[in-house]
């Protein structure tokens, strides 16, 4: 369910979703977009690779996730693993791996939140 505001809400898990700017983004720039986000009210935070996994459906859209979440990318940030790297999810082939933090290309931001 999408809401007129772009939120995702997505009935199996109870999280909503907002997808970020569709622009490559490192680490410090999806996680500053998140924890500056106000839409609906704010209380958005960087989602784990487990929620992202969620979103995993291998054959669906162009990049195996529904195609309401409308983005370029294959890669979307996730927690942090250190104080130079970051875990992120594969929707290409469906895995989590982690990288540099300063690593852009392909790599997009999306927010995540408990239903309110």
């Amino acid at each position: 369910i999408v809401s007129s505001d772009g939120v995702i809400f997505d009935s199996e898990t109870g999280l909503e979703w907002l997808v970020g700017p569709d622009k490559d983004s490192n680490y410090a720039q999806a996680s500053q977009w998140v924890a500056s986000c106000k839409t609906a009210g704010g209380g958005w935070r960087m989602p784990t690779v487990n929620e992202l996994y969620a979103l995993y459906q291998k054959g669906i859209g162009e990049r195996n996730m529904d195609p309401v979440f409308k983005t370029s990318g294959k890669d979307v940030w996730a927690e942090p693993l250190d104080s130079w790297s970051a875990r992120y999810f594969d929707f290409g082939y469906g895995g989590n791996s982690s990288c540099s933090r300063d690593a852009k290309m392909d790599m997009r931001g999306f927010a995540v939140r408990t239903r309110r």
